[in-house]
């Protein structure tokens, strides 16, 4: 017997929360395999745009990654070298300011003396007096008696005085248990320290393995990755790593070049700084900082802070007063706005495609499973995780979650604020998606999906029918503000007899003005079977007032939803129309649209009946044989498709007019 699909879903949910918990628990656990193998990782991605610049000069690859790396290492040694030069100096310096260190904590001691001092000389004298209690009681123990004395002349004690007397419990400061510890054997100190020095090195040079065996071979791995990944989707894969290796490579470019252009400047500032604000003429150990500087920055929010800690820190500790430290203050924080507003975006742009606070929560969750490495490669692998969740289905929660941009349809925004009961923040959206683009693709892509979705939440009982009535209503307010915007904007361009063509009463049908607005070709509209699609008829209305060219304006009377198919026969045979427009807005109406397709044409209806059926459709063929089957002249999926096939016909009409021989 078969389970519920619910249970499926739920047994379905809890085997992919389970492997991610799993997941989590592998990467903790084997922590030092998976650190090597990620910073080589992001090594490679580096180095990479470097090897293939000199591939494509004629370099071997064996050769051009051999460069890169020696010249990678070069660099590296440079930067360790001066930075320990920096540190040594920087160590042997630090006694001769210990004046001023000393005299910048006493004054900061003063500025809390009154509660602090208050506080610790209450703790002190608590301290007394608690001591003093216990001596107290211990000098007051009662004396032996004679017999006891007898007695412990007799039976002497175990203990020696030698050994009782620092620990007899006498006083505070005689424990009565102590256990000495012995000091580690010479070897086993040794091989510890050993450990803890050579640990770093062989982590680099695992690293390093890494780096260039997937700098040689990368070919080679990618072939690889994308026949066990892609599971006959190679189109799908090699996007998906192709967006994540550029995304990541562009990032650790933009993030070198930004980082090194800073610490370039904070080392050039500091100097400056320290050549005109101090009588030594210099800032100590400027280029330390630069380089600290440039290191730490690779760290997202931690490294900045730490970057600028350290400088401000050395000039309050150094120079007397305060008047080079808020110059140092001054040129970080001016550093920090150039770099963040103006460089970054410049250099960055795109190029990781996370959000702000999937940064952060990143930081924090790689930070907490790989320490201080992980807030590096935290950046990097979210990258990896959003291009993951853009290319997998079952994954895509992460592309939500940490993109930069939501993959949210803009018809589902404007419902959104319509479920809110935001109206006005919904007509500001609808405004600036009609500005930036055309009326019929904002009917197109906002309006019309939005009816569709009330009309299937309303089916699936989301909604009530006040609820959907509500909504309804507010699009057509919605509809009825855009055509006046519209109108507003074209007014000054079209004619007077244009402008004045129509004026829409209260339910929204129209109301012919005999000033010239019967000139205009007359269309009538038909809804199929339901009252959103009299809104749907309500925006080609304003499509065909709100042109500029005269042309193509047109004036489209609109027929109740309610009215019977032999009544709109008898309407539109009294005055001919143009063409009619029949609008499906699906689910449900073909059966309706059909019927009434060929009770017009039974009735003696010769001309063009345009069916709208708003939507996309697996089987538009034999949907379009069985309208056309009944009497339909053509068939449209979108309101433009509409809109220009309306102006299609009536252009014909037009010319078959202007070419039509007069009889006399």
């Amino acid at each position: 017997m078969a389970k519920p699909r619910s249970d499926l879903a739920t047994i379905a949910g809890v085997a992919q929360w389970f492997a991610v918990v799993l997941t989590v628990i592998s990467l903790y656990l084997a922590r030092d395999v998976f650190i090597p193998l990620a910073l080589g990782l992001l090594l490679s991605f580096l180095l990479s745009p470097i090897v293939d610049r000199l591939h494509r000069l004629g370099i071997p690859n064996v050769a051009a990654v051999v460069m890169t790396a020696t010249f990678a290492f070069l660099l590296l040694a440079g930067g360790f070298t001066l930075l320990g030069r920096e540190l040594t100096s920087l160590v042997a310096d630090l006694p001769q300011h210990k004046g001023e260190l000393i005299t910048k904590a006493r004054s900061v001691a003063g500025m809390t003396s009154g509660v602090g001092g208050s506080l610790d000389e209450l703790a002190d004298e608590m301290t007394e007096a608690m001591e003093s209690v216990a001596e107290k009681e211990i000098t007051n123990q009662p004396k032996p008696t004679f017999f006891e004395r007898i007695t412990d002349q007799v039976f002497p004690a175990a203990d020696t005085d030698k050994d009782r007397s620092p620990n007899d419990g006498t006083s505070l400061r005689g424990p009565l248990y102590v256990q000495v510890v012995k000091d580690d054997l010479p070897l086993a100190s040794w091989a510890s320290s050993a450990g803890t020095i050579l640990g770093p090195f062989a982590t680099a040079g695992l690293v390093s393995v890494f780096a260039l065996f997937m700098l040689i071979h990368r070919e080679d791995l990618r072939d690889r990755i994308i026949a066990v990944v892609s599971h006959g989707d190679y189109v799908t894969t090699t996007e998906a790593l192709d967006e994540a290796a550029g995304r990541i490579s562009r990032y650790l470019m933009a993030q070198t070049i930004v980082n090194t252009s800073y610490g370039a400047v904070l080392t050039i500032g500091l100097m400056s700084i320290g050549a005109a604000m101090t009588q030594a003429g210099g800032f100590p150990n400027a280029i330390l900082w630069g380089v600290l500087a440039t290191c730490l920055r690779f760290i997202p929010y931690l490294g900045p802070i730490s970057a600028a800690a350290f400088p401000l820190t050395i000039a309050l500790s150094v120079f007397p007063g305060y008047g080079v430290a808020l110059a140092v203050f001054g040129l970080i924080i001016t550093m920090e706005l150039l770099s963040n507003n103006v460089l970054e975006p410049w250099l960055y742009g795109a190029s990781t495609g996370i959000s702000a606070v999937a940064v952060i929560l990143a930081a924090v969750f790689w930070g907490w499973l790989w320490g201080p490495v992980g807030l590096l490669l935290s950046t990097p692998l979210t990258v990896c995780l959003v291009v993951l969740g853009r290319y997998v289905p079952r994954f895509k929660i992460l592309s939500t979650l940490f993109a930069e941009t939501i993959e949210v349809r803009t018809a589902m925004r404007f419902y959104q604020r319509l479920l809110a009961n935001d109206e006005h923040r919904a007509w500001e959206f609808l405004r600036e998606t009609a500005d930036q683009s055309d009326f019929a693709q904002t009917c197109d892509e906002v309006l019309i999906p939005t009816l569709k979705r009330v009309r299937t939440d309303h089916d699936a009982e989301y909604l009530t029918d006040a609820d959907a009535n509500r909504l309804l209503a507010m699009i057509g307010g919605q509809s009825a503000k855009l055509r006046e915007h519209l109108l507003k904007d074209v007014e000054p361009q079209i004619t007077e007899s244009a402008a004045e063509v129509i004026q829409d009463d209260q339910e929204g049908n129209q109301e012919i003005n005999q000033d010239g607005a019967d000139m205009l070709p007359l269309i009538v509209g038909c809804s199929s079977h339901h009252f959103s699609e009299m809104l749907v008829l309500n925006l080609l209305r304003t499509g065909g007032t709100g042109v500029i060219n005269e042309d193509e304006n047109y004036r489209l009377q609109s027929v109740d939803d309610e009215t019977l198919p032999e009544e709109i026969g008898q309407q539109v045979l009294s005055e001919p129309p143009a063409m009619v427009v029949i609008v499906v807005l699906p689910p449900g109406g073909f059966a309706q649209s059909r019927y009434l397709c060929k009770r017009l044409r039974s009735m003696g209806y010769a001309g063009p009946i345009v069916v709208s059926c708003l939507g996309k459709f697996k089987h538009f063929d034999q949907l379009f044989v069985k309208f056309r089957k009944v009497g339909a002249t053509s068939m449209t999926t979108s309101f433009s498709q509409t809109q220009a096939k309306i102006h299609s016909i009536m252009k014909q009409q037009r010319i078959a007019r202007e070419h039509v021989p007069l009889r006399i």
